[in-house]
């Protein structure tokens, strides 16, 4: 009896929140008009029968809770069973209320979602936390990304792969978020695995769009679809001035002034950096693109060192000049080639080597200094933030400069020499051209190598290299897809090149 009375109590205490939950339920799907009955999902059917004015019987409800079963169906009493998976909410609601009152001749009858399935949906790949997240039937696809703990910082957000009996379909995240399309972002059934891949190709939007930044590239894509996911163009855009930096086969950026072809028709690639003025700034304008800071030094307080190359505007004033625009923003980084160093005239478009910028900047020979004119451009080329390791190797690729580092060590980044090919006499490094200089593990190495193990046993030639590695093409590919490394100046040695 006392234990009775206790679950009583109990039952009685937690009836607010559990009619509470079940309100809120039904509030949320009522409006999901697409949301399709799941094995598990629990009903509740209500039926009033109405009042019995001969008897002087007064009316009387019935509360009954149904639930899908594993194989779709429902069993309702009275009616029968309905295959209820096949049907949407708005349709089930219809066919069991209106299959209840017409065997039962009751007045009023009403089917509402109590509580919906539960299950166990496997994440993977490049989230924050992999593994097994229960959700529910009313769960879309971006709620499981989030209870995996969202995606990684290489993680794709437009080819995100639901797999389950009926095959594999991908969905755009950003297309959902960003156009408003609710079939990206469809909702999690049992049974599905969700895959998260890791971005292959992105490009960046600056200037005067919505949301600049940048974007993952997908398929085929133009400059102006990737404009609408950064939200369009601002009022203020001038798209007869849009430029673009684009990298070349040597993985070098070229700059390309003024596009003449319309947005839609410019087909974009990954690496590719897009600029698009505003006219609320001053038209007069000097660019400075490459290996520069963003600005000067403040003393006591560290600098980060851009691992990619910066495009940076400044409105021209009459006398400004390049030391005057390096003097701005801090001069060269350490990752500078400041010997092919140029200008872009944009009086005649012709490009003016400044081979001696290193002793113009750090002398400050203000007599031998350069002016500039509005539109000009000033571009300080920058070393690859890379080594590369190929060859005979476990793992080749390409890995994060860290000053001090020897060969030995890229050589355990990339997991070691192939005991089966390769050989430790065989090392080398490699430039673009394909000529080889040999060096041992405990060779300290340059900002930008190319590290070749050559197999063992086999005549190393330029020929051979070429056919086996083809330096520039694979390191360019490599860098396209290179995340921000972020370097301090402390962490270089003073006689950093």
């Amino acid at each position: 009896m006392i234990r009775h009375r206790l679950a009583l109590l109990f039952a009685f205490l937690l009836l607010p929140s559990l009619l509470t939950a079940q309100s809120s339920i039904a509030q949320r799907v009522i409006h999901a008009s697409d949301y399709r009955p799941t094995p598990g999902d629990v009903y509740t059917l209500v039926i009033n029968y109405g009042g019995n004015p001969a008897t002087g019987s007064g009316p009387r409800t019935e509360t009954i809770s149904l639930i899908v079963q594993a194989d779709g169906e429902m069993l309702i009493p009275y009616v029968g069973s309905i295959e209820a998976t096949t049907l949407s909410y708005g349709e089930l609601q219809d066919t069991v209320t209106e299959g209840v009152r017409e065997r039962l001749f009751a007045p009023f009858a009403s089917l509402t979602l109590a509580a919906p399935a539960l299950f166990d949906v496997f994440v993977w790949g490049a989230v924050e936390s992999p593994g097994y997240h229960t959700l529910s039937s009313l769960n879309r696809l971006v709620e499981a990304i989030g209870v995996a703990g969202g995606t990684s910082s290489s993680g794709s957000r437009r080819r995100i792969e639901i797999e389950n009996a009926d095959g594999t379909s991908s969905f755009d995240l950003v297309g959902f978020a960003a156009l408003g399309d609710e079939s990206q972002n469809p909702y999690i059934r049992p049974g599905d695995r969700v895959f998260v891949p890791t971005a292959a190709a992105a490009m960046e939007v600056r200037g005067a769009v919505v949301r600049p930044g940048t974007y993952e590239l997908v398929g085929d894509e133009t400059m102006a679809d990737v404009v609408r996911l950064a939200g369009g163009l601002l009022p203020t855009a001038r798209t007869e001035a849009v430029s673009l930096s684009r990298l070349d086969d040597s993985g070098e950026y070229t700059f390309v002034p003024r596009l003449e072809t319309p947005l839609q028709e410019i087909r974009v690639a990954s690496g590719d950096v897009i600029t698009i003025p505003s006219s609320t700034t001053s038209t007069e304008l000097i660019v400075i693109e490459g290996a520069v800071y963003s600005g000067p030094a403040e003393e006591g307080t560290p600098r980060q060192v851009p691992s990619a190359p910066l495009i940076l505007e400044v409105p021209w004033t009459p006398g400004i000049s390049v030391l005057g625009v390096l003097e701005r923003f801090g001069g060269p980084t350490l990752f500078a080639e400041p010997e092919r160093s140029f200008i872009i005239r944009a009086d005649s478009g012709t490009r003016e080597p400044i081979p001696d910028l290193a002793e113009l900047w750090s002398e400050l020979q203000f007599d031998r200094d350069i002016a500039l004119s509005p539109g000009d451009r000033l571009v300080i080329p920058m070393k690859r933030v890379v080594v590369a390791v190929g060859g005979s190797v476990i793992a080749p690729g390409a890995f994060p400069f860290t000053a001090g580092y020897d060969v030995g060590d890229y050589l355990e980044l990339a997991g070691g020499i192939d005991p089966e090919t390769g050989s430790v006499n065989r090392i080398s490094f490699a430039e673009p051209d394909g000529t080889l200089t040999t060096v041992d593990i405990s060779t300290p190495v340059p900002i930008g190598t190319t590290i070749f193990v050559d197999r063992n046993g086999l005549r190393r030639t330029d020929g051979v290299f070429s056919n086996i590695f083809t330096v520039t093409a694979w390191v360019t590919g490599i860098l396209a897809v290179v995340t921000t490394v972020v370097e301090f100046i402390q962490i270089f040695s003073p006689d950093f090149p």
